[in-house]
C-alpha cells in the first residue's frame, strides 16, 4: 500500500514540476522564420510576406501562425442597420474570407525598440478578398426593399488596405509581451462584385434584378458597408496578431 502511494505521489510530483516547467518556459521563434532588428521595417515586410504565402494555406503552429486561406468565421454581421440610404441587416454565418494569403505589403512603419512609444502600421495591397457564406438579409438598400437568405459571395477587387494597432504591454517572466487593444483597418477596393442566391424567396427575376443593381450601384453601397466591413477584418487581424504576441516576448521577435 505504501508503496502503490509513494508511486502516486511521485506521478503527481512529476507532472506538476514538468507543467511549472512548460508555464515558465520562454518560446522561441522558429528558426526558419527571419528575425529582423527593431525598427527594420524593409526586412519586416518582406519576412512577413514570405510567412504568408509559405504557410498561408497550411498554417504553422510552432509560429503560432493559423491557416488564413482560407480564414473561417462562423458568423460574420458587416452592417449594423443604421440609416442613411442602407438599412439593411445582413448576417453570415459559416464565413469563409478568400485571398488573404495573397496579401502584398508595401511597407512597414515603426516596430521599433520600445513597443510603449512605437508605431505599428502595415500598408498594401491584395489581389482580391471574398467574404463567402450564408446570409440572411432583411431591409432597405437606397429605395429598393431586399430580403433573402441563401448563399453569398462579396468580392473585393485589388483592395488596398492600412492596418494599425497600439498595443498594451504585460510583464511575464520578466520580458515584455504585447496585447493588441486598438486596432483598425482601411480598406479601400478598386470594385466590389456581389451575388446573393435566394432573394425574396427565390424569385429569380427579382433576385437577378436586385443583384445586378447591387453591382451597378457598388460604389454608394460599399460607402455605407465600409465601416462595418473594416470593423470586421480588423477582428481577423486582431486575432491573428493576439495569438502570436502571446506565444513570443517581444524582444523574441527580433533579432538582437
Amino acid at each position: 500500500m505504501l508503496k502503490k502511494f509513494a508511486k502516486l505521489w511521485f506521478l503527481l510530483a512529476s507532472s506538476s514540476l514538468l507543467y511549472i516547467s512548460n508555464s515558465n518556459a520562454v518560446a522561441t521563434l522558429p528558426t526558419d522564420i527571419t528575425r529582423c532588428r527593431h525598427g527594420d521595417t524593409e526586412c519586416i515586410v518582406r519576412t512577413s510576406i514570405n510567412v504568408i504565402r509559405k504557410y498561408g494555406s497550411s498554417g504553422y503552429a510552432a509560429a503560432a501562425f493559423p491557416v488564413i486561406e482560407p480564414f473561417r468565421l462562423k458568423r460574420l454581421d458587416i452592417s449594423d442597420g443604421r440609416g442613411g440610404s442602407l438599412s439593411l441587416k445582413l448576417n453570415f454565418r459559416d464565413v469563409d474570407v478568400l485571398g488573404l494569403s495573397g496579401v502584398n505589403f508595401q511597407r512597414a512603419v515603426g516596430f521599433g525598440k520600445d513597443p510603449s512609444s512605437s508605431k505599428f502600421e502595415l500598408y498594401g495591397d491584395l489581389p482580391k478578398m471574398i467574404i463567402r457564406g450564408k446570409y440572411t438579409a432583411d431591409g432597405r438598400i437606397l429605395i429598393l426593399p431586399i430580403r433573402g437568405e441563401g448563399d453569398a459571395d462579396i468580392t473585393l477587387d485589388r483592395p488596398k488596405f492600412s492596418v494599425k494597432f497600439k498595443p498594451n504591454l504585460i510583464n511575464r517572466n520578466g520580458k515584455t509581451y504585447l496585447m493588441v487593444d486598438k486596432l483598425k483597418v482601411f480598406l479601400e477596393p478598386r470594385k466590389i462584385f456581389v451575388k446573393l442566391t435566394n432573394l425574396f424567396n427565390g424569385d429569380q427575376t427579382l433576385s437577378s434584378h436586385m443583384n445586378q443593381f447591387l453591382n451597378e450601384n457598388w460604389f454608394e453601397i460599399w460607402s455605407e458597408l465600409q465601416p462595418s466591413v473594416q470593423v470586421a477584418i480588423a477582428e481577423i487581424m486582431k486575432s491573428i496578431l493576439t495569438n502570436m504576441f502571446k506565444r513570443f516576448a517581444y524582444d523574441d521577435i527580433f533579432e538582437v
